[in-house]
């Protein structure tokens, strides 16, 4: 029975996806950005003005193949209402439409993006003439954790869903502490 038990958990744990740590990221006068970092992810935080929202650089720890960036915007003001799942979606289609200029896909679809007490959505292209030093895959989109939107840019070369497939989970695990 313990040994079920013990494979039942095990198994959980890597449908899941390993995660290697969480990365706190405190934000002035609000709760911390909690980012868990999937296992060979690391993150340093880029913040040119102390009460301005910081940008989240995620990377390999051991390769150049991917960056991803994340920027929690919070409200400016106390009686702001929270972001709706339609403005954010509303927010990514304009992105995505936007993106069909430099786009090898003719439809770029706007996909929804849920986890434990966020909601959000994303979409991703590919560029059909990237400049040298320059990814070819972005995913990009926002999620609302709270009252914050998090914007957020994944750009990758290679196997983009080796990259999207983590990132994804990674976002969808998200939270506030």
């Amino acid at each position: 029975m313990l040994k079920r038990a013990f494979i039942a958990a095990l198994s959980g744990l890597l449908a899941f996806g390993a995660m290697a740590a969480d990365m706190r990221v405190p934000l002035p006068g609000r709760a911390a950005l909690v980012i868990p970092l999937p296992v060979g992810w690391r993150g340093h935080v880029r913040r040119a003005v102390p009460d301005l929202p910081p940008t989240i650089i995620l990377s390999s720890i051991t390769e150049k193949n991917f960056e991803l960036m994340i920027t929690p915007i919070w409200p400016l003001s106390a009686d702001a209402k929270p972001p709706t799942p339609d403005f954010l979606r509303a927010m990514v289609a304009a992105g995505a439409q936007k993106a069909k200029e430099q786009a090898v896909e003719k439809d770029l679809p706007v996909r929804d993006l849920t986890g434990q007490g966020l909601f959000g959505a994303y979409f991703s292209a590919t560029d059909k003439a990237p400049k040298p030093g320059e990814y070819r895959n972005m995913t990009q989109g926002m999620v609302a954790v709270g009252e914050l939107q998090v914007g957020f840019t994944v750009l990758s070369n290679g196997d983009a869903a080796a990259v999207n497939g983590p990132a994804i989970q990674m976002l969808q695990s998200l939270r506030r502490d």
